[in-house]
């Protein structure tokens, strides 16, 4: 009885979240000070103009706008969890430094693509956060966003595994949409990089259907 009634919470709160924040003053995702979704304060402590490399592994370049611990950490879970869509827009837009980066290794013009959330999570949410990501991103970046990944089956929350676990849990459980036309050079999008399971996955799919170059960039990292 209490798992449904936490359920039925969840629900409520997901379904109501878009109407809050429609009537209610905007707040920042992260101080909670009224006025915007990420006030000028939090964005000069935690949002630069320069994003942070990290290991790439299998990939053609990786780079995120900061550590999870803090400030951007805070800002995801108010989007994921407290049902904020439009701090997506605000994140995804603040985006633009880390495709720049990463896309000026490129030799071809590139492709957003958001690494495909879990549907059971995106049913629990309300919204995918990792495509509103994208679409914010590609408009400020002015490139195209396209849904080229599906996912193949549902996977286990991959918080608390550790790297080979969440390997284990990724392997296998994306693919390329058959009906998607095929770009050369591809930037992922997500909100956190933590071992990398799930964007090395995104990467075995888009390789295996032929794209020759793939990138990815997220919000922040956490290792």
């Amino acid at each position: 009885m209490r798992t449904f009634s936490l359920q039925l919470q969840l629900l409520v709160r997901t379904a109501a979240a878009p109407l809050v924040e429609l009537l209610a003053p905007p707040r920042c995702g992260i101080c909670e000070c009224e006025g915007a979704l990420l006030c000028a304060e939090c964005r000069a402590e935690w949002i630069s103009d320069r994003a942070v490399a990290l290991p790439a592994g299998n990939l053609s370049a990786a780079a995120a706008l900061g550590p999870y611990e803090g400030g951007l950490g805070v800002a995801i879970r108010t989007m994921k969890y407290g049902g904020v869509q439009g701090l997506a827009r605000e994140l995804g837009e603040a985006l633009l430094p880390a495709i720049k980066q990463v896309s000026a290794r490129a030799a071809f013009e590139v492709t957003l693509v958001p690494i495909p959330t879990d549907q059971g999570r995106v049913h629990e949410r309300g919204f995918d956060h990792a495509a509103l990501l994208a679409t914010a991103a590609g408009a400020a970046a002015k490139l195209p966003v396209r849904t080229l990944l599906a996912r193949t089956r549902s996977t286990e929350p991959l918080h608390g595994a550790n790297r080979s676990a969440r390997a284990a849990i990724m392997q296998g459980a994306m693919s390329f949409r058959e009906d998607a036309e095929l770009p050369s050079a591809v930037v992922l999008v997500d909100d956190i990089q933590t071992s990398g399971a799930t964007a090395r996955e995104a990467a075995r799919a888009l390789r295996v259907a032929g794209v020759r170059w793939v990138a990815v960039v997220s919000v922040a990292y956490e290792r």
